[in-house]
């Protein structure tokens, strides 16, 4: 371990630690463009320069690592280095990067849309001049149609270069570089490519100014305008941590965007994950419960719907009852629906529809995006302890052994095929609860309104077994109720206790499941944790 002292603050450090990273221990603040955790480090913006005592000039503090010297060359006899990020010397060097990196930058904030969340602006209001010394005209580089989802707006360009570095050493897709050089450097696509790869709008994240823009989130309204709600991407089984940016107003999604998280996703999402809320927005959604009168599925009260399918089930001998959850749905709601069925049905014909095709992984230099885009299914199957998948109850239908069925979707791809759709119709009865309005759903005998992924609370446990939080950010539409709350009520209906949160409910998981034991939604925190290991308490995000 060195020793250190920053701004008169000692600390100690591993070997290795630049300069930049220690200051960041212990929140002292050092501006900088060019540097990111996930890539390379270049030391080309030279905001970060920091005086370092000993040395002839300033140093970046992004490439300068600490290391512990021999006695005789210690500061002060103790100090393996000495640092000041606030004399007046590195302040001036501070002033003259943004002046500088200012020259040709348009000033066209109130129409950009990086506004409010941009370094150049921050910085600038920190640390830089209130008046510019540049009395020539600005260059003005055209703007680049990158690829299917990027614009690159160059006059705002700083060239920090971190969206090359991005295409080379996360993707390895090499589509950008810097063209020309000095004053005429810009960023810019190779000859004959595009930037098409399935990560490019992580380009727009890591782009500390408004350059590098998404062309779905162009003249959205402000960013500080949104509330924004931590979850879980539900696009495939990796389970990527992201921010989902909304409006109470119009109970909209605006924008998702990725959350670090070291044991998941990194800093990084696929772009499929980002866009995947305007596939829920286009459903044609399920709004209503319904209950089949005269072959006709007439739109029900939520009671009226429990009381029909509590006296159908009633009907039926516990061995002919079957229900089926799905990998769309969270571990409580998935948990809630075995009980039901185990307990309250007396059934032990519990499946889960492992119905979905699934498509090759894509592999990135250092990011793979999975091919299983069921968010969910290591948590379903924990949960429900199947016997079986769809084709599965297919068969037991067709043999005569179950005649009525609760089938649990959320998929918001999900189409029975003929083969499927024929057996369920040949049903005595058939609950569906989804989000979707499909030829299963239209053939119900009571039909509940369930809530996708962005509109309700809970846990998925992902591939690679890691628990973590699903956090609802909007409204389920008109008197759709998230799956947790059907099930309960249903319970409540079958006169067995129903669980009023969903985390009464994890905390029975965590008895009831030993791969789950210990865990709980203050321990699992805004990181999740893996299955099967020791759990210790962490921050909680709520």
């Amino acid at each position: 371990m060195a020793f250190i002292k920053i701004n008169g603050q000692e600390l100690e450090v591993a070997n290795g630690t630049t300069i930049l990273e220690a200051a960041n221990s212990v929140a002292l603040d050092i501006p900088h463009y060019c540097y990111h955790k996930g890539l390379s480090i270049v030391a080309s913006c030279r905001m970060c320069l920091v005086k370092v005592e000993g040395m002839p000039k300033l140093t970046p503090a992004c490439s300068t690592r600490i290391g512990e010297m021999p006695p005789e060359r210690k500061v002060d006899g103790k100090y393996d280095m000495v640092v000041d990020t606030i004399s007046e010397e590195v302040e001036d060097a501070q002033e003259s990067v943004l002046e500088f990196l200012l020259l040709n930058h348009p000033v066209d904030c109130p129409e950009c849309d990086q506004a409010g969340e941009c370094k150049l602006q921050d910085y600038t209001f920190q640390y830089g001049k209130d008046h510019s010394r540049f009395q020539f005209p600005k260059r003005v580089p055209p703007r680049k149609d990158l690829g299917p989802n990027m614009l690159l707006i160059a006059t705002r360009c700083i060239l920090c270069t971190r969206c090359v570095r991005f295409t080379k050493e996360v993707t390895g897709s090499n589509e950008l570089m810097v063209r020309q050089r000095g004053y005429h450097a810009e960023i810019d696509l190779f000859p004959d490519q595009s930037l098409d790869n399935k990560m490019s709008m992580n380009t727009a994240d890591i782009c500390p100014v408004g350059a590098l823009v998404t062309k779905d989130f162009l003249f959205k309204p402000r960013n500080w305008r949104y509330q924004k709600t931590q979850s879980v991407c539900p696009g495939c089984s990796v389970g990527c941590n992201i921010s989902i940016e909304h409006l109470e107003e119009d109970n909209r999604i605006y924008r998702i965007k990725p959350v670090e998280n070291q044991q998941v996703n990194q800093w990084w999402m696929c772009d499929e994950g980002r866009l995947l809320y305007h596939q829920y927005d286009n459903l044609e959604r399920i709004e209503y419960p319904g209950v089949r009168q005269n072959d006709t599925l007439i739109r029900s009260s939520w009671q009226k719907a429990y009381k029909a399918a509590q006296a159908q089930l009633r009907q039926f001998d516990s061995e002919a009852i079957a229900v089926i959850g799905s990998g769309f749905a969270t571990n409580e709601a998935n948990y809630l629906l075995q009980l039901l069925a185990r307990k309250a049905l007396k059934t032990q014909n519990v499946y889960v529809n492992d119905h979905y095709s699934r498509e090759d992984d894509i592999v990135y230099a250092q990011f793979t995006i999975n091919g299983d885009k069921v968010p969910n299914m290591e948590g379903a199957r924990d949960m429900l302890k199947p016997v079986g998948g769809l084709s599965d109850l297919v068969r037991q239908i067709e043999d005569g052994k179950v005649k009525a069925v609760y089938f649990l979707g959320g998929d918001p791809n999900f189409s029975p095929t003929d083969e499927q759709l024929a057996a369920f119709g040949a049903l005595d009865f058939l609950m569906v609860q989804d989000i979707r309005n499909h030829a299963l759903a239209k053939a119900a005998s009571v039909l509940l309104a369930g809530a996708s992924a962005y509109e309700k609370d809970g846990t998925f446990t992902n591939c690679k077994g890691h628990v973590q939080r699903l956090k609802a950010a909007v409204l389920p539409p008109a008197a759709a109720k998230t799956d947790f709350e059907i099930i309960s009520e249903l319970l409540d209906t079958f006169e067995h206790a129903k669980f009023l949160r969903p985390k009464k409910a994890f905390a029975a998981i965590s008895e009831a499941y030993p791969d789950y034991a210990g865990m709980s939604y203050e321990n699992l925190g805004s990181q999740g944790c893996a299955k099967g290991k020791s759990v210790e308490a962490a921050p909680v995000n709520e």
